[in-house]
């Protein structure tokens, strides 16, 4: 028997039946209708199949199918139903006890089956409720699938399933741009092959910590298939499924390729900048050494007196404007230099211009290490020759031994500084701002551009305290 489907009278909950029995297909039409169901009825494959063909297919609920029907196999039917979108789901309906039939239509994707006993068209209601119900969330599941390999297809980070047995079994689209391989390329394939040698112990060491910490992050270099490097951040996570026994791990990995060789920029640029500024001090410095020459060539043909001592003075304040160019050009950080060291050099400076005899004036420090950028080291160099120079002239005439302290500490967002000695001291009812020494006035300034101001005291010798606020 072979007609043209009978028209259901409701299009809510609308089910096509496929059934050359009219005896048998108005038993299951009475079932269905009382449930509250709608059945459009037709008696072979060919009705069938333009039944599913037509613009309102898309509305069946599921399909019911028959398998001995008039003019052929029934499985063109299952296909049409199979192939609309959404998937209309089929129930297979039959009196044949053969196995195999079974298992082909389970084979085939069918939603479930039912044998023609007695009675069984009562049954069909259930089923079809379990069918709709599993349909609604295979819907779910399908808009869920789809929506995330929307996500992970346009993605511009590579996505990567590999399996436990050390196997990529997925890899993106977008390994394409990033490796310049095509993802059925490396389907099957060990990572390990496109990682750089020297990196695959860090991708291993990520997959053995995946038990700890279930999410697991790296920087890699991968090989692209033209020889260059691309480097990538690695992000690893387990993927535990019921489909497997040992767990999969998803790869994301995210093109840092131009942020690294951005970086291996500004890196050459900052060394390159280094090696420029320690040339500039080195020069300074051989330039200031020049000064110094041709000042102490002068100073050797004035005569004993006042303008000797101004020259001599003088000599000694660009040697400690020469030992900071000559520090920078020597430290790893040309930016700024050590505190200490500085002092030293500034104290043996003192020590060689006042023709001093070794040991006869011993230092003595007490500082914290202070860096000094190249606009602060200066005027500290000059403020602290001034004063160490002070203690040599005043502080031990005559050849009198001696100790020289310097204690420099950041309190409270100053630096306290005080320079002392255990020398002759200060005269009495002295005045540094009354003082007309060139020395003094210079010193005084110099603590003014620091941000601080001179104090003098006798405390066994003479003690000089300013707080600088600037350094």
């Amino acid at each position: 028997m072979s007609s043209m489907p009978i028209p259901a009278t409701h299009s809510s909950q609308r089910i096509l039946l496929v059934e050359d029995d009219p005896g048998a297909a108005e038993l299951m039409r009475r079932a269905l209708e009382r449930s509250g169901y709608s059945v459009e009825i037709a008696g072979g494959v060919e009705t069938g199949v333009k039944a599913l063909s037509g613009e309102c297919a898309g509305d069946y609920l599921a399909l019911l199918l028959d398998y001995h029907l008039p003019d052929g196999d029934p499985w063109p039917v299952a296909d049409a139903a199979q192939a609309r979108v959404p998937e209309i789901p089929v129930v297979f309906v039959t009196a044949v006890s053969d196995e195999s039939v079974i298992i082909e239509a389970l084979r085939r994707g069918f939603a479930d089956y039912v044998k023609k006993t007695e009675g069984f068209w009562n049954e069909l209601p259930l089923v079809l409720e379990r069918v709709a119900r599993l349909g609604r969330l295979k819907g779910r599941l399908d808009e869920t699938s789809a929506l995330m390999s929307t996500i992970v297809e346009h993605s511009s980070d590579l996505v990567a399933v590999y399996s436990g047995e050390g196997k990529l079994v997925y890899v993106s689209p977008v390994c394409r741009t990033l490796l310049g391989r095509e993802s059925d390329e490396l389907a099957g394939r060990s990572w390990m092959e496109i990682v750089v040698p020297e990196d695959r112990e860090h991708l291993l060491t990520i997959f053995a910590n995946l038990g700890a910490n279930s999410h697991q992050a790296a920087i890699l270099r991968c090989c692209h298939k033209d020889g260059s490097i691309a480097w990538v951040e690695a992000r690893a996570a387990q993927l535990k499924t019921h489909a497997v026994a040992q767990p999969m791990i998803v790869l994301t990995l995210h093109d840092v390729t131009a942020q690294h060789e951005h970086e291996q920029q500004m890196e050459a640029a900052l060394k390159e900048k280094e090696v420029l500024l320690g040339e500039i001090h080195h020069r300074v410095k051989n330039n200031l050494q020049v000064v110094q020459s041709l000042l102490r060539m002068s100073s050797r043909l004035l005569p004993p007196g006042e303008a000797r001592t101004v020259t001599e003075n003088t000599i000694q304040r660009v040697h400690a404007m020469t030992l900071v160019h000559e520090r920078l050009y020597r430290t790893k950080d040309v930016g700024s230099l050590s505190l200490s060291d500085y002092l030293h050099d500034l104290f043996k400076g003192v020590v060689a211009s006042n023709s001093a005899p070794p040991g006869q004036i011993q230092l003595r420090l007490d500082t914290e290490e202070i860096p000094l950028s190249l606009d602060k080291a200066i005027p500290f160099g000059l403020l602290a020759n001034e004063l160490i120079s002070n203690c040599f002239k005043h502080g031990f005439p005559d050849g009198r031994k001696g100790t020289v302290e310097i204690s420099m500490h950041r309190e409270d967002g100053v630096v306290r500084m005080a320079v002392s000695d255990d020398g002759a001291g200060l005269p009495e009812h002295f005045d540094a701002a009354a003082c007309p020494s060139m020395g003094l006035k210079l010193a005084a300034s110099l603590a003014h551009q620091l941000g601080g101001s001179l104090k003098y005291s006798n405390c066994n010798g003479c003690r000089v305290e300013t707080e600088l606020k600037r350094l």
